[in-house]
Order: structure tokens, then sequence, then C-alpha cells
């Protein structure tokens, strides 16, 4: 049976799994080619890789949102006295998208938990 989770602790481990290290594998990506390619002093292959890096950035850290934000929800979800309240407070905090939005479109996840989701959810 799952532990209960309050609308407050799921909202923080969103940002603390989700969130932060999306935002931390962008800014490294980013960060790095800012460090690296202002100095000229690599080879060009390397210039290269770092500018490459950098512009992965972005990619990278949506890929790592669309694999985490399903889990999350089924953690959340899983745990919550009240679904429907708990995926209101996530939509409000920008935790997760709305119903069929983009960002909800591309979460990566296998049928079986895509099911569990909107089983929860009430939409299944």
């Amino acid at each position: 049976m799952s532990q209960r989770v309050t609308i407050e602790q799921a909202i923080a481990k969103a940002k603390m799994t989700v969130h932060m290290p999306a935002t931390c594998i962008m800014f490294a990506a980013w960060g790095q080619a800012l460090i690296l390619v202002p100095m000229g002093q690599l080879p060009q292959l390397f210039l290269l890789m770092s500018m490459a890096i950098a512009v992965s950035g972005w990619p990278l850290a949506w890929v790592y949102r669309a694999w985490m934000t399903p889990r999350w929800k089924l953690w959340a979800y899983a745990g919550a006295g009240n679904v429907r309240e708990m995926k209101a407070a996530a939509v409000a905090a920008k935790v997760i998208g709305p119903d069929d939005g983009f960002a909800e479109k591309s979460e990566i996840c296998s049928k079986e938990m895509r099911a569990q989701i909107l089983k929860l959810e009430g939409r299944a």
C-alpha cells in the first residue's frame, strides 16, 4: 500500500527530482561552452564538440523531463488523497502541463504506465 503524500510534498519532490535536474542539465551544457569556447585554446574538434553539447542542452533537459514527469505523476497520484486536487495544484505550480498539451503528449512511458496514470486521473 502506498504512503499518503500531501500536495506540498508532491510539488516539492517534483521541483527537486524533475525541474532542478532538468535545469542543471541545460545550464551545464551551456555553461561548459561559455567557459571553453571563449578560451580559444582547445583544438578545433573540442570546440565543435563543446558547441554541439551546448546546442543539445535544451533537448536533453526536455527528454529528462519527459522521462521523469510520468514517474512523478504515478508516485504523486498513487499517494494522493484527492488526485484531482493534486493534479490541479501541479498544473497551477507548472509542475505538469494541462491535459492533452504538448508536454503531456511528449511524456516518455510505457503503455501500461500511461494506462495507470489515466486510471488514477479518472480519464480511462
